[in-house]
């Protein structure tokens, strides 16, 4: 049996669980059959299945990779709705809102996006009743964030995405001008606020530099010129490599543009000579491919600031 109908196999015997109502086996099918092929219908299926069987963590991880697609249609923005506000997500709630105030989609009606509106804010109300104290907890230790251990800053980070859209906009800004804070934390939370809408100059202390700028202005980062450029160069001199492998140098340079977000280019100014410093640690690319060797020196230093930020990262 090919492939193809291997999956389709797979796929019939998850509709039919998930069907009776078998929440374990139609998640453990649409898990196999998404390690086969990423596809929408099989992600919502499987996130659904998730849902049903309690474990609304795991399903928002899952909606994630087809996230707009869910929002486009009523049936499935109800469904991501569902696993957002089971997980008192209301940062991702208030990020569907904004989508849909900057997304004009026919098949999503005045009346659909009130009833979703007044959801969210009937969950927040009756979350703030049982979460106020430790969310005075929460908003105390971000003062103090540098002091507490990687793993602890993120799962602080991950507390705050159950405050309201004022409370979050407002904690992230103590995060921004926090000069000692990891950058990539600073970038989450900034991209954060982009994709909230909030339309106002923040402060932001950016590698000893006191800097502003304005969330709604900005491109995510995966979408900035930097990063798109320095893809651009990788896919240029790796004609040969597999996706995989791609996709891996991909991830790199996607890191390297969050350290620097969001003012990439002001650091990354030669976007070209970054993707053959990095193909060069590979031994993917010789020194006779860079001619520019003093700009070369200055990526390199960079590069090492980056590696010593990864290892704190990880500590």
């Amino acid at each position: 049996m090919d492939d193809s109908n291997n999956l389709k196999k797979i796929i019939d015997q998850a509709d039919e669980a998930f069907d009776k109502g078998n929440w374990i086996e139609s998640a453990d099918l649409y898990t196999q059959a998404y390690s086969m092929q990423q596809s929408f219908s099989i992600n919502k299926g499987l996130a659904a299945s998730l849902l049903n069987q309690k474990r609304p963590g795991d399903a928002e991880a899952v909606i994630l990779d087809y996230f707009n697609y869910y929002l486009s249609e009523p049936d499935t923005a109800e469904l991501a709705l569902d696993i957002v506000l089971e997980n008192n997500d209301f940062l991702l709630a208030n990020q569907m809102l904004n989508f849909y105030d900057s997304n004009t989609l026919s098949n999503i009606k005045p009346e659909f996006l009130a009833d979703v509106t007044k959801r969210i804010r009937v969950a927040e109300d009756r979350h703030e009743r049982s979460f106020k104290p430790e969310k005075e907890k929460v908003t105390q230790r971000l003062l103090s964030i540098v002091t507490e251990s990687t793993s602890q800053q993120i799962q602080l980070l991950r507390k705050l995405r159950q405050f309201n859209r004022k409370d979050y906009i407002e904690s992230a800004k103590i995060l921004l001008e926090n000069p000692l804070l990891h950058p990539l934390l600073k970038s989450e939370a900034l991209e954060n606020l982009l994709k909230l809408g909030l339309d106002e100059n923040v402060d932001i202390s950016f590698y000893g530099k006191n800097k502003t700028c304005n969330p709604s202005k900005l491109m995510p980062i995966m979408s900035t010129d930097v990063y798109l450029k320095m893809c651009d160069e990788l896919e240029k001199l790796l004609t040969d490599e597999n996706d995989a492998q791609m996709e891996n140098f991909k991830g790199e340079l996607s890191l390297y543009s969050a350290f620097v977000y969001p003012f990439g280019d002001e650091i990354i100014t030669k976007p070209t000579l970054w993707t053959k410093a990095m193909l060069l640690r590979y031994g993917l690319v010789d020194d006779s491919q860079i001619s520019d060797n003093q700009g070369l020196d200055n990526v390199k230093t960079w590069l090492k600031r980056f590696d010593e930020l990864i290892n704190t990262f990880q500590e």
